[in-house]
Protein backbone atom coordinates (compact mmCIF):
# COMPACT_ATOMS: atom_id res chain seq x y z
CA UNK A 1 0.00 0.00 0.00
CA UNK A 2 1.61 3.41 -1.03
CA UNK A 3 0.40 6.46 1.13
CA UNK A 4 -2.53 4.50 1.34
CA UNK A 5 -4.57 1.91 3.80
CA UNK A 6 -7.54 -0.54 3.44
CA UNK A 7 -11.48 0.67 3.76
CA UNK A 8 -13.00 -0.69 6.84
CA UNK A 9 -15.23 -3.24 5.03
CA UNK A 10 -11.77 -4.79 3.47
CA UNK A 11 -10.27 -6.84 6.79
CA UNK A 12 -7.30 -8.24 5.42
CA UNK A 13 -5.79 -9.37 9.01
CA UNK A 14 -6.80 -13.11 8.90
CA UNK A 15 -4.65 -13.51 5.12
CA UNK A 16 -1.76 -14.87 4.23
CA UNK A 17 -1.07 -12.28 1.96
CA UNK A 18 2.41 -10.56 1.97
CA UNK A 19 1.79 -6.60 2.76
CA UNK A 20 3.43 -3.36 3.22
CA UNK A 21 2.28 -0.24 4.25
CA UNK A 22 5.06 2.50 2.71
CA UNK A 23 4.18 6.36 3.73
CA UNK A 24 4.88 9.54 4.45
CA UNK A 25 4.89 11.08 7.66
CA UNK A 26 4.22 14.41 6.47
CA UNK A 27 0.85 13.10 4.09
CA UNK A 28 -1.87 15.00 4.49
CA UNK A 29 -4.52 12.92 3.18
CA UNK A 30 -3.22 9.20 4.08
CA UNK A 31 -1.90 10.96 7.08
CA UNK A 32 -0.11 8.97 9.80
CA UNK A 33 -3.33 8.71 12.09
CA UNK A 34 -5.28 6.91 9.06
CA UNK A 35 -2.61 4.80 8.30
CA UNK A 36 -2.07 3.50 12.34
CA UNK A 37 -5.85 2.90 12.57
CA UNK A 38 -5.98 0.85 9.43
CA UNK A 39 -3.41 -1.68 11.57
CA UNK A 40 -5.73 -4.15 12.78
CA UNK A 41 -6.99 -4.58 9.10
CA UNK A 42 -3.75 -5.93 7.93
CA UNK A 43 -1.69 -8.72 8.29
CA UNK A 44 -0.06 -9.08 11.25
CA UNK A 45 3.38 -9.33 9.33
CA UNK A 46 3.03 -6.79 7.09
CA UNK A 47 5.59 -4.37 6.92
CA UNK A 48 5.28 -0.81 8.09
CA UNK A 49 7.94 1.97 6.45
CA UNK A 50 7.29 5.48 7.72
CA UNK A 51 9.10 7.82 5.01
CA UNK A 52 10.64 10.89 7.25
CA UNK A 53 9.70 14.01 4.93
CA UNK A 54 7.86 11.99 2.84
CA UNK A 55 4.23 13.46 1.31
CA UNK A 56 1.46 12.73 -0.43
CA UNK A 57 1.68 14.08 -4.04
CA UNK A 58 5.04 12.58 -3.98
CA UNK A 59 4.18 9.01 -4.34
CA UNK A 60 3.10 9.73 -7.76
CA UNK A 61 4.95 12.94 -8.82
CA UNK A 62 1.57 14.47 -9.73
CA UNK A 63 2.05 17.96 -7.83
CA UNK A 64 0.54 19.68 -5.12
CA UNK A 65 -2.49 18.54 -3.37
CA UNK A 66 -5.58 20.39 -1.73
CA UNK A 67 -4.84 19.41 2.22
CA UNK A 68 -1.21 18.01 1.81
CA UNK A 69 1.50 19.40 3.16
CA UNK A 70 4.96 20.34 1.71
CA UNK A 71 7.41 17.61 1.66
CA UNK A 72 10.37 17.71 3.52
CA UNK A 73 13.01 15.33 1.31
CA UNK A 74 13.42 16.23 -2.50
CA UNK A 75 11.11 13.71 -4.73
CA UNK A 76 14.30 11.68 -5.81
CA UNK A 77 14.66 10.51 -2.34
CA UNK A 78 11.16 9.63 -1.47
CA UNK A 79 11.25 7.04 -4.34
CA UNK A 80 14.49 5.74 -3.45
CA UNK A 81 12.83 4.81 -0.12
CA UNK A 82 9.29 3.53 -2.37
CA UNK A 83 11.22 1.73 -4.63
CA UNK A 84 13.63 0.60 -1.57
CA UNK A 85 10.52 -0.78 0.62
CA UNK A 86 8.56 -2.12 -2.82
CA UNK A 87 11.93 -4.02 -3.03
CA UNK A 88 12.20 -5.27 0.25
CA UNK A 89 8.68 -7.11 -0.01
CA UNK A 90 8.78 -8.47 -3.67
CA UNK A 91 12.00 -10.29 -2.31
CA UNK A 92 10.03 -12.20 0.55
CA UNK A 93 7.71 -13.44 -2.00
Amino acid sequence: LWASYPAKSDDLSKSALKAASISGDRDGLSTPAKIAASRALLPPSTTWTVIAGGNHAQFGWYGPQKGDYAADIAPEAQQDSIVAASVALLRTL
